[in-house]
């Protein structure tokens, strides 16, 4: 017999481990021997931080009890969606092309795979193996490799940024995406945190597994291999490549990052699309103790809880836009998240324990999607922001930096000795960088913010500019199909501007795939 249960613990009444002990409270809360729990799964587990340092752990579960056995306290257990599986072998499609191995890219290909397509994905850059020799070899020498590095790879910009799974969509795909990394080698508590996570030290390997899955079912992985062009008149025929490779398929998606903007301005000279809305602001650094003592009352966390974190917004009102926090590293890490030389943005990272001295999170808001009347001109001034950025840190992929107080008074000041960021920080006014509405999006959301946390400011250092957030381009696509407006021809993920984070950007891959199966079948 199966029965639910709603558990609220004590915190710090519990081990470390808490989620793989909680038999023996279970049994106790449904009033029954343990002898009599055959089995019992966690569906979700949440915090109660309200009465702080008193927090709670909520858990949702699903108990199996011994037939004949009545229990004292009893709940329905909760509804749960039904689960989406992936397309079996039912292809009339062979060997479609794939860009890009980011979250939309690599999940397509595990669909189209795992349907017998063979697909074939086509990478500017490298595997994550060889990424990551890239990666560290720019930590330690500061020469940026512009085709290997923290955006471009497998895995895209978010193998290294923590693995937040995290997302608002209720797609039932989004479900099938974390059985997908946990069948990978991801922790199984992905499945039921309420604010998932991988870590940045875990995700690349979790990525490997998946890229072997692909080619074990047949399809084919072009690494270094940079798109330069579409082909077509009505319908898809064939990419162009930087080396001259010409490669002919039946069909194409394009899931390339929203950092590929070469290519994105290419394909706004060939497909229809809009100008939208991106967010651009700075990253904000605080002591991980800051943020436990605000959040959990206390520096330590007892033992389940881990490095607290945070999320806070802002509404905007008639004169000042609104703000909020995103893509917040608990115990993490500033980074250089760029791929283009003489130019400089920062991004955050945690690893899986979350257990460094610092809390980091972009603050950003909007600018709006008529500011910019062309993909060339929105690229155009990100790319000098991120020049300026780089100059004033000395051109050195050092970051121009400004305490949160001097931010918000508009004065130059001294910065920490210590950061994350591993090459160092140099006094800069980013207040003078921003431009309006977005400085004053930040300086209202910052003084809300210090009112919800008290020594916000006081602690804050803002830390380079965030200038890859999401893109200002837009492609239409087919309501029915989600063909773009060249047939045979897809577009997702982030880079089409059809997604924002690592799961909604692999649930419009399984979509995309799905689709084009279903044409093809």
């Amino acid at each position: 017999m199966k029965a639910g249960l709603h558990l609220e613990l004590d915190a710090h009444t519990l081990p470390a481990n808490a989620d793989q002990v909680l038999a023996p409270r279970i049994a106790k809360a449904l009033g029954i021997s343990e002898e009599n729990l055959l089995s019992c799964r966690i569906v979700k587990r949440s915090l109660d931080a309200r009465k702080k340092p008193h927090i709670k752990l909520l858990y949702q579960i699903v108990a199996e009890i011994r037939e004949g056995v009545v229990p004292a306290r009893m709940e329905a257990p909760p509804e749960e969606p039904a689960a989406f599986r992936i397309p079996g072998n039912r292809a009339g499609l062979h060997h479609p092309l794939v860009v890009g191995s980011g979250p939309a890219g690599l999940f397509a290909a595990l669909v189209l795979a795992e349907a017998g397509a063979e697909p074939v994905v086509i990478e500017r850059g490298c595997s994550v193996e060889q990424r990551k020799k890239d990666i560290d070899s720019f930590f330690a020498t500061r020469r940026l490799n512009p085709e290997s590095n923290l955006l471009y790879g497998e895995g895209g910009a978010g193998s290294w940024s923590d693995g937040k799974l995290y997302t608002r969509i209720r797609d039932p795909r989004g479900a099938c995406v974390l059985r997908e990394f946990v069948r990978a080698g991801a922790p199984p508590e992905i499945l039921y945190y309420a604010h998932p996570h991988i870590g940045s030290d875990r995700l690349p390997g979790v990525i490997a597994a998946i890229r072997k899955r692909i080619i074990a079912l047949g399809g084919t992985f072009l690494w270094n291999s940079k798109v330069t062009g579409i082909e077509g008149t009505d319908s898809f025929r064939a990419l162009r490549l930087a080396g001259g490779e010409r490669i002919e398929a039946p069909a194409a998606l394009i899931a390339c990052g929203h950092s590929a903007r070469e290519l994105i301005g290419h394909l706004t000279e060939h497909l229809e699309f809009s100008m939208k809305g991106f967010q651009i602001g700075c990253r904000i650094e605080h002591p991980q103790s800051f943020i436990n003592r605000d959040r959990y009352g206390s520096e330590i966390p007892a033992p389940p809880l881990g490095a607290a974190e945070y999320l806070f917004s802002t509404n905007g009102n008639g004169t000042v836009q609104g703000a909020t926090t995103f893509c917040m590293c608990p115990g993490g890490e500033i980074l250089p998240a760029t791929c283009e030389t003489g130019t400089l943005a920062t991004n955050g990272m945690s690893e899986s324990a979350r257990a460094g001295e610092f809390a980091n999170s972009a603050i950003v808001s909007t600018l709006g999607p008529g500011i910019f009347p062309s993909p060339a001109e929105a690229f155009g001034f990100l790319r000098k922001l991120e020049e300026e950025v780089f100059r004033r840190g000395g051109e050195n992929y050092s970051a121009p930096a400004q305490k949160a107080q001097d931010f918000l008074a508009r004065r130059g000041g001294k910065t920490p000795e210590k950061t994350s960021y591993r090459f160092g920080v140099c006094p800069s006014r980013l207040d003078r960088l921003l431009p309006e509405p977005v400085l004053s999006a930040l300086t209202g959301a910052l003084r809300r913010f210090d009112r919800l946390a008290p020594g916000f400011v006081r602690e804050g250092v803002l830390i380079g500019l965030e200038t890859r957030v999401s893109s200002p381009v837009r492609f239409h696509r087919n309501p029915e199909t989600l063909e773009s407006s060249l047939r045979n021809l897809y577009l997702g993920g982030e880079g089409g501007g059809m997604a924002g984070g690592i799961v909604s950007a692999a649930v419009d891959g399984i979509r995309l795939a799905e689709k084009m199966l279903e044409k093809h079948r």
